[in-house]
């Protein structure tokens, strides 16, 4: 069985995000020669090739695509195994915003995850609309803030996601046959709500509100019981629901960018490791 030294998976996964030797060896603290020769060493335990060069940029092969996913999983495990056995134990409290669909379906995961490796760490956790959200980071009445980012510039904003949305019901043929669509949306101000009213007045296709609901339970209820359609990323449709495919006549709709946003300067440690676990989980999420 053939081990992979995680001093060589780090060379790789830093030369890959960097896109260059050069900028490697300055970051990891070595030689140009010393980094070119750790990949040689990486491609030839392998026996494959995993860049291809082409004057200064270098790409990944087939090979060293298939290799990246991996080795940010083994560093990210590597790091946590260090962090928890080798440091001392981190505690605090962190308030995190959620948007009420990512925090019934996706988050709650990532989440768990983070408290049962950080048992020091109690985290506060308020759902809302990503607006509101956005704000009141920006105010530091959160440390930490996950929600779909609007065309408000934001200070706290540290990285996005792109998740593309679908049109979501309960599989009735009938519903959909309606020369008015019944809609199922979230309260003013949500950007799923935008998209869908946009998206059918630029088609030419009358609407109407048929519910609202600010908690994501509510929709799915109003869903279900064949009330009307409504928006969703495709990340949260519950498995209760069905994507209505865009070719049964429904606009195509515009990708969302989830972000992930933070106080600024003044983070605690406990706030930062919480940052860097839900940047590794989400990179790992869109990666599928």
């Amino acid at each position: 069985m053939i081990n992979i030294p995680t001093d060589l998976l780090r060379t790789f996964s830093t030369v890959n995000d960097l896109g260059s030797i050069t900028r490697a060896a300055e970051t990891l603290g070595r030689s140009q020669p010393a980094i070119s020769l750790q990949l040689q060493r990486l491609e030839d335990l392998l026996e494959v090739s995993l860049f291809s060069r082409s004057g200064r940029k270098i790409t990944l092969t087939e090979e060293g695509e298939i290799l990246r996913g991996y080795a940010k999983q083994i560093l990210a495990q590597n790091d946590e195994v260090i962090s928890r056995l080798k440091t001392p134990k981190v505690g605090g409290i962190v308030r995190v915003g959620l948007p009420n669909d990512f925090a019934v379906s996706l988050l709650p995961t990532i989440l768990g995850g983070f408290t049962s490796a950080h048992d020091g760490i109690t985290l506060e956790v308020d759902c809302g609309i990503s607006r509101d959200l956005i704000k009141a980071v920006d105010k530091n009445e959160y440390d930490v803030v996950i929600a779909l980012c609007s065309d408000t510039p934001s200070s706290s904003l540290a990285k996005t996601w792109s998740d593309r949305l679908a049109w979501v019901g309960n599989g009735d043929a009938a519903l959909l046959a309606q020369d008015t669509l019944p809609l199922i949306v979230y309260p003013q101000g949500c950007i799923y709500r935008q998209r869908s009213v946009d998206a059918l007045n630029r088609a030419g296709k009358k609407w109407r509100i048929s519910y609202s609901s600010p908690s994501q339970s509510g929709i799915e209820a109003a869903v279900k019981a064949g009330l009307g359609l409504t928006v969703l990323s495709e990340k949260t449709v519950p498995g209760s629901l069905e994507i209505v495919p865009v070719e049964n006549g429904y606009p195509g709709l515009a990708d969302v960018e989830v972000g992930l946003f933070y106080r600024q300067g003044d983070l605690s440690e406990a706030g930062l490791r919480l940052v860097n676990y839900i940047t590794a989980s989400m990179d790992e999420l869109h990666q599928e």
